[in-house]
């Protein structure tokens, strides 16, 4: 009978070694990543544009997903025991940091900020909200934000047969 440690050992054995990019190479794909996450953010602005909208549908939309979307690639990476050391930073850090940002809130929300000089700045006739109409926006973005991502986190954990919050090796890998 097999003792832990060669148990142990040979688990380890079986294991596939996790290959993470050099330093370099990471830092270049989580520059391609991020920009193609700008690039996802400014289409879907081009194709439902805020300009002349009270409230930024957009952005909220964005962010939700992007929150949803990240929480799902969490939730996977947690329960997969055997993800690739790369897939975090680049599609986390990378595509969904830029595609998710707080600055695009706080754009959202400048114009309603009195006297903050942004209708100068503006290329473009602005309608900003109230005061208000802005906080509401920011309390549920931040709602309705956290709890897509706690839904994907609980989904990506799902797919991967991990429901409890202490997964274990026995969990791992069940569908």
């Amino acid at each position: 009978m097999p003792t832990t440690e060669e148990r142990a050992a040979e688990e380890l054995m079986r294991t596939p070694v996790q290959r993470t990019p050099r330093l370099g190479a990471l830092i270049a794909w989580v520059a391609l990543a991020g920009a193609a996450g700008a690039l996802a953010r400014v289409g879907l602005g081009e194709l439902i544009p805020e300009y002349g909208m009270r409230f930024p549908w957009t952005t909220f939309l964005v962010n939700v997903l992007g929150s949803a979307l990240m929480g799902l690639l969490a939730g996977i990476l947690f329960a997969w025991k055997r993800a690739p050391g790369w897939a975090l930073p680049v599609l986390g850090t990378g595509f969904l940091g830029s595609f998710t940002t707080f600055s695009a809130v706080m754009l959202a929300v400048l114009p309603s900020v009195p006297g903050g000089g942004f209708a100068e700045l503006s290329a473009v006739t602005m309608h900003p909200a109230g005061a208000f109409e802005m906080f509401s926006y920011l309390v549920i973005s931040i709602l309705f934000s956290t709890a897509a991502a706690a839904g994907g986190l609980t989904v990506g954990r799902a797919l991967f047969g991990c429901y409890a919050m202490d997964c274990d090796d026995e969990t791992e890998g069940r569908t």
